[in-house]
């Protein structure tokens, strides 16, 4: 019988990853964690997307400066859960996230502010040499939205790449610089 795993829409198979999936799962959950790596980042092409409900960063530098920037507005960032999905091969890595985030607080003199746990359906597209194409996390497992939804989904197509062109700008691309 395979091993599965709850989110929230539901229960999913999943598989143990091989020795290197599971090192770019981890090192990429460095990235969530607040803790960017070179490493971490060596496992996607110059080319990569990254989407999710905030923003849409096109480019490696992009990516690089959305986890880069997550430090300076999170506290805490914490890895509850994260399962390999059955549905995995070589060309994406389907995995169940649990994530619990612990905003910095706006109250001067207090560390930590309000904290938020997410349930996400991440999805790693490789191209054939194995690097990450397209990184997809789907909050709550619920599709992102673009212009294929219509008017208001490129409404929110157009503000969330404006939204990763604004952070780009300020938040820098290299990891020791966080």
């Amino acid at each position: 019988m395979a091993a599965m795993t709850s989110s929230s829409v539901g229960t999913h198979a999943t598989r143990t990853p091989s020795p290197s999936e599971q090192q770019m799962i981890d090192d990429i959950l460095l990235l969530y964690q607040l803790k960017p790596t070179e490493k971490a980042y060596a496992h996607y092409s110059p080319s990569a997307v990254f989407h999710d409900p905030v923003s849409i960063a096109e480019g490696l530098d992009s990516i690089r400066s959305q986890f880069n920037g997550m430090p300076k507005v999170f506290a805490e960032s914490t890895t509850q859960k994260c399962d390999l999905l059955a549905e995995s091969d070589t060309s994406h890595l389907a995995l169940n996230l649990t994530q619990r985030y612990v905003f910095k607080s706006p109250i001067p003199f207090k560390e930590k502010g309000t904290e938020k746990t997410v349930n996400s359906k991440v999805t790693l597209h490789m191209n054939g040499q194995g690097k990450v194409e397209r990184h997809d996390e789907e909050w709550d497992w619920q599709g992102n939205k673009s212009e294929e939804d219509g008017f208001m989904g490129k409404m929110q197509q157009a503000r969330k790449k404006i939204d990763a062109k604004v952070v780009e700008k300020g938040v820098p691309t290299d990891p020791g610089k966080v």
